[in-house]
């Protein structure tokens, strides 16, 4: 169209079109005017063509935007980029908390962990696929991490969130304080919005004390709730779930009314089984209260256990999957872990007064493996196994802390803890486990330190007797025989662990966190050490087999080998003996204060090498007694004591022991 042809324009020779009241304007006839009056741009003001251009490129953007949705099922996109991202940590904690295999086959990669990288995110997907429908798109992740509760009432007390271990145990009150912790988490979180708090409850028999205790608090804890002005109407609900082998919810909807709840708590029956399915609680638990936040409701989850779990490999990542998508913070209330080991030891009591001492699952507090499980040989009186890591269990903290919550030891049973403010150093590795699995991959060092310390744990490494009858001489060599076989398997084994840590050894400057390379050097010296000690000791024995000693004293019935700092070996020996000692040391001028440290001075405070020493022992037969007397004694022996064991009443049928 040309510009003479457009209504209300006219040109003249030489000029522009024009609207303007000085050119000249020719009125088009009435039947061509085809623009309303009131739709004419000239009249319109300059707001609202400026309101007509936005409102024409929303439009474009919602089009596009529904163009792309269709395309993609944002659900399940969001679920994989949060499973996929790299997760980072505040790895800063407060107050603490805090059969025989070939080691050959233990030193490959692929037996480094229990499941490959592929597997458990494979495994995750599977599980955000079955959920998916029920997830709410709105549901925002949490991948920005949680909100810093408000400011208000206890405003002095320590950080909240992030995961960190919190040692109630020590001076925080045990199970109680913890209540009363988890009281403030609340009340911060209604200060935020509408609060759901789920209390599940672990059903084993060792928790039973736990749970009554918890009872007992119940009616407080809402009470302080209210008198602070928390609460009311439906503004707190609470549920309560249990589990053990199974899972189960006490309540059929989420109640205001905690006194309905605290009878059920009570009655919780224990579950013999032993089992402790925890994390697939949570990830039921977490379908069932997904939505609550786009709901305008927070989920705060209360773990009451004292075991690590038996179900991390198979729910783990599915459980953080969810609970972070929900928004949902759990929080743990539990037992430290053992340093390095997975059984923990606690006494349990009859009904009749008779105790004794059983184990549980308590640890370790890494995702895998990272020290040698060994005897300290030569070392009398020191037990390993009671040493606290001032952590939680690998996969409980590691849900608190990817969640936002909180772990609080409630009970220790360890009997060497260590200073909480040294061990925010050395908290343990809580990247996903495929990110851990790639760690040990990218370096020699810590890969070499995972395969043998998983190697130790599974196989099983003698330590040799170190007393020998000898009241005649074909006792002793009998006795050094039998002992050269165990001593043997030692030295083969323990041969296997050192040059699988040597094989990391040229990575070991690369490592930087103080945690993986005080542990590094503490399994390299501690196998150094072993070494020295297992060729100079059956150095010993083969000699003592040759040419038997003779004793100073005619009373002395025993020979006994004994640590001392003469090396009898060979240089080769001596040389082990001096880097042995280089790496322990330097784990304790590096990291003082510390497990690694007291065990590295444990180790040097044994020599490595051995003397012999003559004893009298009253316990064994005495000195020049010969063979066939010594089996007559026994003979006689064994008769009286049937004739006493004829006399005593019939010994009560063996306890079943309880599975804790």
């Amino acid at each position: 169209m040309s510009a003479a042809s457009i209504p209300g324009t006219t040109r003249t020779k030489g000029s522009t079109p024009s609207t303007g009241s000085s050119s000249p304007v020719v009125d088009a006839p009435a039947a061509t005017n085809w623009v309303p009056a009131w739709l004419s741009l000239h009249d319109l003001p300059g707001w609202a063509i400026s309101l007509s251009i936005h409102a024409v490129a929303l439009v474009a953007l919602m089009l596009f935007r529904y163009h792309l949705e269709s395309e993609q099922d944002p659900t399940i996109l969001s679920a994989l980029e949060e499973l996929q991202q790299e997760i980072h940590f505040d790895n800063t904690i407060q107050d603490q908390v805090g059969t025989t295999a070939e080691v050959n086959s233990l030193l490959g990669a692929g037996n480094i962990v229990a499941a490959t990288a592929e597997s458990v995110q494979q495994n995750a997907e599977k599980g955000i696929e079955r959920t998916a429908e029920a997830v709410d798109p709105d549901v925002k992740l949490a991948a920005e991490g949680p909100m810093l509760p408000k400011e208000g009432d206890f405003s002095g007390t320590v950080e909240t969130t992030g995961g960190t271990v919190e040692n109630t145990a020590q001076g925080g009150g045990g199970v109680e304080g913890a209540i009363d912790r988890l009281t403030w988490e609340i009340q911060q979180s209604l200060h935020d919005r509408k609060t759901t708090v789920v209390w599940l409850f672990d059903q084993s028999l060792s928790l039973k004390e736990r749970r009554n205790l918890i009872a007992d608090r119940f009616e407080n804890v809402y009470r302080q709730l209210e008198s602070l002005g928390e609460g009311g109407a439906d503004s707190l609900q609470t549920v309560v779930a249990t589990y053990g082998e199974k899972f189960a919810i006490l309540n059929d909807k989420p109640t205001s009314d905690i006194n309905s709840l605290i009878p059920k708590v009570r009655s919780i029956a224990n579950d013999p089984s032993g089992k402790e399915n925890v994390f697939m609680a949570v990830t039921e638990l977490a379908k069932k209260f997904l939505r609550e936040r786009s709901r305008g409701r927070n989920v705060r989850l209360f773990v009451i256990t004292d075991e690590k779990g038996d179900d991390a490999e198979r729910y783990l990542e599915e459980a953080l999957v969810l609970c972070r998508r929900g928004g949902i913070r759990v929080y743990v209330v539990g037992n430290v872990a053992p340093f390095g080991r997975e059984k923990s030891y606690m006494d349990w009591k009859f009904e009749d007064g008779e105790s004794v001492r059983l184990s549980y699952d308590a640890g370790p507090e890494t995702v895998e493996p990272e020290s040698l499980n060994v005897g300290l040989w030569g070392n009398r009186g020191v037990d390993l196994d009671q040493m606290s890591s001032g952590y939680g269990p690998y996969g409980l903290t590691r849900l608190c802390k990817e969640t936002g919550g909180l772990y609080f030891v409630a009970q220790e049973d360890s009997q060497l803890k260590f200073s909480p403010a040294v061990m925010r150093s050395y908290t343990p590795d809580y990247r996903p486990i495929v990110e851990y699995q790639k760690g040990l991959k990218m370096n020699k060092a810590k890969f070499a330190l995972v395969a043998t310390a998983k190697a130790s744990k599974i196989d099983n490494i003698p330590l040799p007797r170190l007393e020998f009858p000898a009241y005649n001489d074909n006792v002793l060599r009998e006795t050094v025989s039998e002992a050269q076989k165990p001593a043997a398997e030692l030295i083969y084994k323990i041969n296997r662990l050192a040059e699988g840590l040597s094989q990391g050894e040229k990575d070991r400057d690369k490592v930087v966190e103080p945690r993986w390379r005080a542990a590094y050097d503490l399994a390299m010296g501690r196998a150094l050490a072993m070494r020295v000690r297992a060729d100079g000791y059956n150095q010993m024995l083969a000699e003592m087999k040759g040419n038997p000693r003779v004793f100073s004293n005619k009373e002395s019935n025993e020979w006994r080998i004994m640590p001392s700092k003469i090396i009898n070996s060979g240089a080769a020996i001596k040389k082990e003996e001096k880097r042995a000692s280089m790496y322990l040391k330097r784990v304790m001028d590096e990291h003082p204060g510390t497990p690694w440290a007291h065990i590295a001075e444990l180790e040097l405070s044994t020599p490595m090498g051995w003397e012999w020493q003559e004893h009298k022992n009253p316990a064994i037969f005495a000195a020049n007694t010969s063979q066939a007397d010594a089996q007559r004694q026994i003979m006689l022996a064994e008769e009286r004591a049937r004739e006493e064991a004829k006399k005593r009443p019939a010994p009560a049928k063996p306890r079943d022991l309880p599975k804790l």
